[in-house]
């Protein structure tokens, strides 16, 4: 039961993103430690033998020196010298022996070899090698393993010169002890720092998905809070925080616009349903049938008309359209406008005037044409007769601009921020929907610029401003 409870707690452990790269990367870490530590040890290892090899072999050399210059009695004494001066005596080992094999002084004893196959003494095995070998041996009847060179002297005698290495293997066995300990001491700082890692990225990342869940849940206001700390996460509360502005704000309008649409279209819809159930039992005068139908047809392709705004908007708004961009000219493009209705303004005594430099901008030009045509309806209707109508496309701070003035009446200033809101409209009597304003913004944003109405007393300005990267100008 407690295996399976252990198993489970790892598991979960186990399963954090966190702790899973956070252990990777910091076994990782580890194990180059300790592959760097092994090294080390590997290098001090030969050091220390090294040492050892060339303190055997200058001992070696100066005794065979010795023996050349003064003989075999010297050699005797200087090694009985040696034996007897206490000085290195846990660790020295030497053996001198006449050429009949017959030791004159030492103190050591070697074991016979245990490899048929091999040479017949350790002797043997010493004089195949100019180096110093490993061996096991007696020292004063003691075995150890010694660090061992030998010398065959001119007049046949054989010197043997060795070193206990046992303070080698002390040291060997520190330093082995020291890595194993500091691998195990980085493996448990691992395991500590992993956990604790994994702690403080949850503790960041808990305030994200709280209101990741609140806002699943419907409160659509909940927001990150903010911190005091520079980090990543910072920026991904910020987006996050952006993103959730976003949404809060379009299902606001996905509601509002829900609602308008409810009371904008309930009411036409109610009027054609009475002229027809009037029609219908009316004294079936074929006139009053005509009149009931040709007032039904207007009422619904004033609904069709508000169906297409729309679904214009909903496109603009979608980015749909931003595909057919191409550039084209503004001067074209208001002259055109402004042909299709000089005729209607010289007949309402409206004078409509157009002033247009020759700038080219991406755009789609039919969205484009019917939201410059939207702001001279909106001219015409609020403005009147005798008023004057300026179209003009200029250039300003590297900036292209479109702009509608007019000598009306103006807006009064407090409608003036909720201009191009869907289904506003600034006078309720007015005939219209109050959609003509929120298709031209929709536009207007679908091709990265900026709308801005302006009282001028008199008149209202309409400026549309297109992004300056989106110019090029003739």
């Amino acid at each position: 039961m407690a295996f399976n409870r252990l198993l489970a707690a790892w598991r979960r452990l186990w399963g954090s993103v966190a702790f899973r790269l956070t252990l990777n990367y910091s076994l990782l870490a580890t194990g180059t430690t300790a592959f760097l530590l092994i090294f080390a040890y590997g290098k001090i290892v030969d050091l220390l033998q090294v040492q050892f090899s060339r303190q055997v072999i200058l001992a070696a050399n100066r005794l065979a020196t010795h023996h050349d210059l003064q003989g075999l009695e010297a050699l005797q004494k200087e090694v009985s010298q040696l034996l007897s001066d206490q000085t290195d005596i846990d660790t020295e080992m030497y053996l001198l022996s006449a050429r009949t094999g017959h030791v004159l002084v030492g103190n050591l004893e070697f074991i016979p070899l245990a490899e048929p196959d091999g040479p017949a003494s350790p002797i043997e095995l010493l004089k195949e090698t100019d180096s110093p070998m490993l061996l096991n041996v007696l020292r004063e009847g003691m075995p150890v393993t010694g660090l061992l060179t030998l010398r065959e002297l001119t007049d046949g005698s054989v010197l043997v010169v060795g070193r206990d290495i046992a303070d080698m293997r002390e040291i060997q066995t520190l330093i082995g002890n020291a890595v194993i300990a500091a691998t195990l001491v980085a493996m448990f700082l691992v395991l500590v720092g992993t956990t604790i890692f994994r702690r403080e990225l949850r503790q960041r990342v808990e305030a994200i998905r709280d209101t990741a869940l609140r806002v699943g849940t419907g409160e659509l206001t909940r927001r990150i809070p903010d911190v005091d700390e520079t980090d990543e996460f910072v920026q991904l509360r910020y987006d996050i925080n952006h993103m959730l502005d976003r949404i809060e704000s379009l299902m606001t309008g996905v509601r509002n616009v829900s609602d308008s649409i409810a009371h904008n279209l309930r009411t036409p819809l109610a009027r054609v349903l009475a002229r027809l159930d009037k029609a219908r039992k009316g004294s079936g005068d074929p006139r009053e049938m005509m009149a009931a139908m040709d007032a039904a047809s207007a009422e619904l392709m004033e609904l069709i008309t508000v169906s297409e705004k729309l679904l214009l908007i909903a496109e603009a708004e979608s980015g749909v359209q931003r595909q057919n961009f191409t550039p084209i000219s503004l001067k074209k493009l208001l002259n055109d406008v402004f042909e299709l209705y000089e005729p209607v303004a010289s007949e309402l005594g409206i004078i409509l005037e157009c002033r247009a430099r020759d700038i080219l901008v991406p755009a789609d030009a039919d969205l484009l044409a019917g939201a410059i045509t939207n702001l001279i309806d909106n001219a015409f209707k609020y403005a009147g007769a005798g008023s004057h109508i300026l179209m003009q496309a200029s250039q300003q701070n590297g900036t292209a601009r479109i702009t509608v003035r007019d000598n009306g009446p103006g807006v009064p200033a407090e409608h003036l921020g909720k201009l191009g809101e869907r289904f506003y409209r600034v006078t309720p009597d007015t005939p219209g929907f109050g959609l003509g304003l929120a298709s031209v913004r929709a536009v207007v944003t679908l091709h990265g610029g900026q709308i801005d109405f302006r009282n001028m007393n008199p008149g209202l300005s309409v400026d549309i401003a297109l992004p300056r990267a989106n110019i090029t100008e003739q």
